[in-house]
């Protein structure tokens, strides 16, 4: 049975980005969708990704800095090959990323997996309060914008909405009720499994993050890590000059689709997010008038680039890592 589960999980997993890839493509022109993307500008596309390696530069170069607090002295060409490899086996194999990036650090600087896997955890606790921090800045930024798209849909004007159904007074509504809610009955609720689980990975996020306190120069982690998701964000807003549909978005709406495209990004599909991203980008574009085969193009384009990068640099990086740990078995194995 327990062989069975990751193959149960990844057809699982398979499954759902085959939902999301049918769902959005569904009826498609094809010969439509390339015309589109071949009218793109492609400077700006080039732009977009040159900003995007970046990024992955910036995220090898942070975790040496975990590295050397822990007492390994990792090449920072050898941090970002395994940045690079950790990407290209997501597109391959959904969540491996992680474990294959740790492997190559074993096979370049002997560092033992399960402490490099502790480095990871703790990145990806910062990157987390980064995207809440950033999601909540676009709720309250465009939800005005985003009630009057889906006014529109459902055919009501915004003067019919009663001031209720305002969605800062519901989110608001919301948080105070479930505060007195739970400190009414937080006694019983501490005893329930669920809360327990949910408070235990709370903890561990906890943890996660004040674990950057081991680091040479905590506020240089922080720097690094805001330079990166500014870095994603320049990305995308830089990408959506590329089509003629998507180059009137602005800063601020840029970070709403950068927001919900990450949101699709995160759900578990082979590819990257292949699917559920398409579909969330295909939706947040047309809170901006961008018609739905315009969007598709753009998904396509924007993620198809990435596809083709990342997959290349990362099977590089793997020959690399691979030469780099022959020569350190061979040169160990001379007299």
């Amino acid at each position: 049975m327990k062989n069975l589960k990751p193959i149960v999980q990844y057809l699982l997993i398979t499954a759902i980005g085959a939902y999301f890839l049918y769902f959005v493509f569904k009826g498609t022109n094809w010969s439509e969708q390339f015309e589109k993307i071949k009218q793109s500008d492609f400077s700006w596309l080039a732009l977009g990704m040159g900003i995007a390696l970046l990024s992955h530069y910036l995220r090898g170069l942070r975790a040496v800095m975990f590295y050397e607090a822990l007492g390994y002295k990792v090449p920072v060409k050898n941090s970002v090959l395994a940045v690079l490899v950790g990407y290209m086996m997501n597109y391959v194999i959904p969540r491996a990323g992680e474990v294959s990036r740790c492997a190559a650090l074993n096979k370049t600087d002997d560092m033992p997996v399960d402490k490099s896997l502790g480095t990871v955890v703790t990145e990806r606790a910062f990157d987390l309060l980064i995207l809440l921090i950033l999601l909540v800045a676009v709720f309250f930024l465009q939800v005005d914008m985003m009630q009057t798209y889906l006014n529109a849909s459902l055919g009501a004007s915004a003067a019919s909405v009663p001031y209720w159904q305002n969605p800062k007074v519901i989110a608001a509504v919301l948080l105070f009720s479930g505060l007195i809610f739970f400190f009414a009955f937080r006694k019983k609720l501490l005893k329930l499994a669920p809360v327990q689980k949910i408070i235990s990975v709370l903890k561990g996020f906890s943890e996660g993050l004040l674990s950057i306190r081991k680091v040479k120069s905590p506020l240089l982690f922080v720097i690094y890590s805001f330079a990166i998701w500014i870095c994603y964000v320049l990305m995308m807003y830089f990408c959506l000059f590329a089509m003629q549909p998507t180059a009137h978005i602005n800063f601020a709406g840029c970070l709403t689709v950068f927001a919900i495209g990450t949101i699709g990004m995160v759900i578990p599909a082979p590819g990257a997010g292949a699917g559920p991203y398409h579909a969330a980008i295909v939706f947040s574009l047309g809170f901006f008038g961008v018609a739905p085969e315009d969007a598709k193009a753009y998904a396509i384009l924007v993620h198809g680039a990435q596809m083709v990068i990342l997959l290349t640099l990362g099977g590089v990086a793997s020959l690399m890592v691979l030469s780099s740990h022959r020569k350190k078995q061979y040169g160990t194995s001379q007299p």
